[in-house]
């Protein structure tokens, strides 16, 4: 299997991880036997899957979405222990990269593998990242939080993403002083927490004979896919002035451009909003008609 990687590095320390579970949460309590988990994918995207994981039992548990394999049932007796432990196996080496860059740090307080890496109780998850028009397998299987073994059956669906993007979203923007405030809204004017997107400022000085729009253009196509990793923004964002994911930071007299633009696997609803900044005592609230971009599906 090629989506499910057995990572090699720092292997040697997954004996201590026996250490550190038993600490996950001594109130918990937990089942292992005869769990049932429902999973429930409901809204179906481009780019992302928004899906609801629920336990007839309390229970941990691992979840994931990966890119499905032709000619491959991870269903199947002969395949299913195998699949699970890659799942697990993965997500432990994942848990240790993040680890060891927080002890390396200087950070000592850190959470163990099952409550930074496993879900306990009902939720509602978001996978994003993905490709347009894939069929992906979105699992969940019980832990067992002391052996770190699964438990139980694995519980599979496949889905496929669509072509175009299945986000209504609006964004509304403020300036207030040193300090920036996005807030993505649904159709109903409720911000959401959930929908990813990109965002950055810039200064009208650095656009050189160029309009705002092509030069935000370049700087979003610019990035490559382990950027947008980095730079994908979810739900309300506040930031003190760095503008944004950029060098700008505000300058009294300086007129900037705001730009944000939903992701979904590719670059959908858009604003940008412009203002000239005057000093801390600077405020401004910027709707979607405020935008001096179309808002909507780019072509």
């Amino acid at each position: 299997m090629n989506n499910i990687k057995v990572k090699g590095e720092r292997l040697w320390v997954m004996g201590l991880l026996a250490l550190l579970v038993l600490a996950c949460n001594p109130e918990a309590k937990w089942a292992t036997d005869d769990v049932t988990i429902t999973i429930t994918p409901y809204t179906i995207s481009a780019g992302y899957i928004e899906c609801s994981f629920a336990t007839d039992k309390e229970a941990y548990y691992l979840i994931d979405c990966v890119p499905a394999e032709a000619g491959y049932d991870p269903t199947k007796p002969e395949n299913q222990k195998q699949f699970m432990m890659l799942a697990l196996d993965s997500a432990y080496v994942d848990y240790l990269d993040w680890r060891y860059n927080l002890l390396k740090g200087g950070e000592f307080n850190i959470a163990p593998f099952a409550s930074h890496s496993l879900q306990y109780g009902n939720i509602d998850h978001f996978f994003t990242n993905l490709d347009t028009l894939t069929n992906y397998w979105i699992f969940a299987f019980v832990v067992n939080p002391e052996t770190m073994k699964p438990a139980g059956k694995l519980y599979l669906k496949e889905v496929t993403t669509t072509a175009t993007s299945a986000m209504d979203v609006h964004f509304e923007y403020r300036v207030r002083g040193y300090w920036d405030y996005i807030y993505p809204l649904n159709p109903d004017g409720k911000i959401n927490n959930h929908f990813p997107y990109l965002a950055a400022t810039c200064d009208e000085e650095w656009l050189e004979g160029i309009t705002p729009e092509e030069y935000f253009e370049a700087l979003f196509m610019g990035y490559s896919a382990l950027d947008l990793k980095t730079v994908i923004r979810y739900g309300t964002n506040v930031v003190y002035n760095d503008g944004l994911n950029s060098d700008a930071e505000f300058e009294q007299g300086h007129t900037y451009y705001t730009a944000i633009v939903s992701y979904d696997g590719f670059m959908g609803n858009n604003v940008i909003y412009k203002f000239t900044w005057t000093g801390p005592d600077y405020e401004a609230y910027f709707k979607n008609e405020d935008s001096i971009a179309s808002d909507g599906e780019d072509d």
